[in-house]
């Protein structure tokens, strides 16, 4: 079971054959104890992956389910039982399932350089695979499986099934952005490939930058191949073997010269990767290890995967009420009575329905010229029925899905409107009637609506990487980059200064906030959620609301006394979200035990502004750039509207376009004068000033206010 052939240093070759003879020598006696030998090949693997010296090893004789916390899968892999052990299946499989791709991913990263030495590690990784073309399909094969390593956090981009092995798509692919490395095994040709059996080595793109037909049998016939890559970090060389055994061959079938420094970040995740078009193949993962040497110290990152386990569903049982007739008159008098209740209830219960249909052809006729109008049938057949495995988070007025639509295979985000909930109609009609004139690049995509049946659906383009607030604020993901914060900053601005000044008309977005900030696969950001959002004339610049809208924490203070929402208030939002970003902490956070912004105030008056900065990025990060994102931060949230910049002028200032703003040393006091002030029961009545940070950063609230 154990590859024969290893280049690992002695202190991981001592253990794994240690291990590996006791595995073999009470493997038998423990079996008749009861000990299931799953188990126990198990227990072996996982105590292989161990960290040497300067370096890190790992060993997978054997996959189950219980190597899920060393083994991330994403998309349509799973852990497969064979015999008394397991495998990987990457891809479905299936015939009827076309585009399909699937991931298997070390739970830890992996170094690749280092910055302070430039030094290079060294690696080599053997692994058995298997493809097999499914003999039932009029399509043929395709489309391979390869070893690869990318940044941490990187997420296959919509629409990379097929040619793109789940690593790319026709938008990402060949930029040099893209930071991945990759040897793929190629069971189908196309455009770029030299024909339907090579190996290749993949930087940043398919097309690849040497490749090698496999001249002693069928990738894809379905039996066990092992294949070998090296990577010396002296000599700056890659090499790739394949073999039917486990004895390594004595020459490679490739060999590149590579420095990988020059496309890889200096910490990578490795795994494998694998998708079909229309033909259907199997991928399977056999067995996997790897060891890696260093010449300086590192600690590894976790890579944040999948929930692994689907919820147990429980059946609910239906309640059937059985009515027994009396005899005679009394059965004539039930009968009656009966009935008359029955007509009423039926007149009644039409009411609403005849309702909702004429609002139904209304909304028709107010989105004929938006997107596209989806079918029920469609969304539904997209989330699984709506499945709780694919909802990606609940709102105020409803839940979000994961979908794939049938008909184009892409991933689609479906967010279902609570029934019965008159504020998330207006939040429906406002998405679409709003957002559907915009095109903007930092502003998330709607494809498309639909109402039928009483539901209220809205579809989406698929953002991988998530809402901002579970990047940011350390709980337990890998926190984001400095690159990608200050960026995600600039992007959300330049989505502001389109809604405010860009566009035909004024657009107020009055829910700015973390959480309804986006990241595409690359973390570019995208600004969503407009059911809060309202059009209104330039010249007066407010929507004269008497309704206040958006969350606590985020609000300014002049929105919470009047009533009134303009463009001043989103620029107040927009601080508070970039001192989140450059912080890390929520905009009412318990540590603080003050609001975000007084505490960054606080700071900056004692000339210790750059204490703020996130704890979890430990000092790396640009300074300039830091300083930048806090006072900016600050001077959008002056307690002043009249002192708070337009977003243009604050992305000027973020792109270093122009000087720094003297702001006061001194957070200003918050002074309103109108003649028909808010209550503080009116606001407490509605929701708490001090509900829990969880709650501030997902829930809008609207306050309904005194005229």
């Amino acid at each position: 079971m154990f590859p024969r052939n290893r280049l690992f240093p002695f202190t991981a070759m001592f253990r794994k054959y240690t291990l590996g003879f006791i595995f073999f020598t009470f493997q038998s006696r423990l079996s008749k104890m009861g000990f299931p030998l799953a188990f126990l090949a198990f227990c072996t693997a996982s105590f292989l992956a161990v960290q040497v010296g300067n370096g890190l090893s790992f060993s997978f004789p054997v996959f189950n389910g219980s190597t899920a916390d060393a083994i991330k899968l994403f998309y349509d892999s799973y852990f497969s039982s064979v015999g008394d052990g397991g495998i990987i299946q990457l891809t479905t499989g299936r015939v009827g399932k076309e585009y399909s791709e699937g991931w298997a991913v070390y739970a830890k990263s992996v170094p690749v350089w280092d910055a302070s030495s430039r030094g290079l590690a060294s690696f080599t990784t053997h692994f058995r695979f298997a493809i097999e073309k499914h003999p039932n399909n009029s399509f043929g094969s395709g489309d391979g499986i390869a070893f690869f390593m990318a940044p941490v956090g990187f997420r296959a981009p919509t629409l990379s099934a097929g040619k793109w092995l789940g690593l790319f798509n026709d938008t990402t692919v060949g930029k040099p952005s893209n930071h991945i490395v990759a040897v793929e095994f190629d069971t189908e040709q196309n455009s770029h490939d030299r024909d339907d059996n090579h190996v290749g080595i993949d930087i940043n793109t398919v097309s690849s930058v040497a490749n090698q037909t496999v001249s002693n049998g069928s990738l894809k016939d379905g039996k066990e191949w092992n294949a070998w890559v090296d990577y010396d970090g002296k000599e700056k060389t890659i090499q790739v073997f394949l073999g039917r055994t486990g004895s390594k061959p004595a020459a490679a079938m490739l060999r590149h010269d590579m420095d990988l420094a020059e496309f890889l970040p200096e910490n990578v995740m490795v795994g494998f990767s694998a998708s079909t078009g229309m033909g259907t193949e199997s991928h399977l993962l056999l067995s996997w290890e790897f060891s890696c040497t260093t010449s300086w110290k590192f600690s590894s990152i976790d890579i944040e995967g999948p929930e692994i386990g689907a919820p147990v569903r429980k059946r609910r049982k239906s309640i059937v009420a059985a009515v027994a007739s009396g005899s005679g008159a009394a059965a004539v008098c039930g009968v009656v009575l009966v009935g008359g209740l029955l007509w009423w209830f039926v007149k009644r219960s039409e009411r609403p329905k005849r309702q909702a249909e004429s609002d139904m052809a209304a909304l028709d006729k107010e989105f004929s010229q938006g997107p596209r109008k989806f079918k029920y049938a469609e969304l539904k057949a997209a989330t699984k029925n709506f499945s709780e495995e694919e909802k990606l988070g609940q709102g105020g007025f409803g839940s979000v899905y994961r979908g794939v639509l049938q008909d184009t295979r892409e991933l689609v985000a479906v967010k279902r409107v609570s029934q019965g909930s008159k504020q998330g109609k207006k939040e429906y009609v406002a998405e679409v009637s709003i957002i559907s004139r915009l095109g903007h690049r930092n502003l998330v995509q709607l494809l498309g609506w639909c109402h039928e049946r009483g539901e209220l659906l809205l579809v989406y383009e698929y953002m991988r990487n998530g809402g901002l607030d579970s990047r940011i604020f350390g709980d337990g993901g890998v926190p984001l980059e400095w690159g990608y914060r200050y960026n995600v900053a600039c992007d959300v601005a330049s989505a502001l200064v389109y809604l405010h000044e860009d566009w035909d008309q004024c657009i107020l977005h009055r829910d700015v906030k973390s959480s309804n900030i986006m990241l595409d696969s690359n973390f570019n950001a995208k600004l969503g959620d407009f059911g809060l959002a309202r059009l209104v004339k330039r010249d007066t610049e407010s929507g004269h609301m008497t309704v206040v809208a958006g969350t606590l924490g985020y609000l300014a203070p002049e929105c919470m006394m009047t009533g009134m929402a303009s463009m001043e208030s989103d620029v107040y939002s927009f601080g508070t979200v970039a001192l989140e970003i450059a912080c890390g902490r929520r905009a009412l956070d318990e540590r603080c035990n003050m609001r975000l912004v007084d505490w960054v105030w606080d700071l900056y008056g004692k000339g210790r502004v750059m204490e703020a900065a996130a704890g979890e990025l430990s000092g790396d990060f640009n300074g300039e750039e830091m300083e930048r994102l806090l006072v900016v931060g600050l001077w959008c949230c002056h307690p002043d509207p009249a002192a708070r910049p337009r977003m243009r002028e604050a992305l000027k200032v973020l792109r270093f376009e122009v000087a720094l703003p003297d702001i006061p040393r001194t957070k200003p006091l918050t002074v309103f004068v109108c003649s028909d002030p808010v209550r503080v029961s009116d606001v407490l009545s509605t929701t708490s000033l001090y509900a829990t940070c969880s709650q501030m950063n997902t829930t809008s609230t609207s306050f309904v206010l005194p005229r």
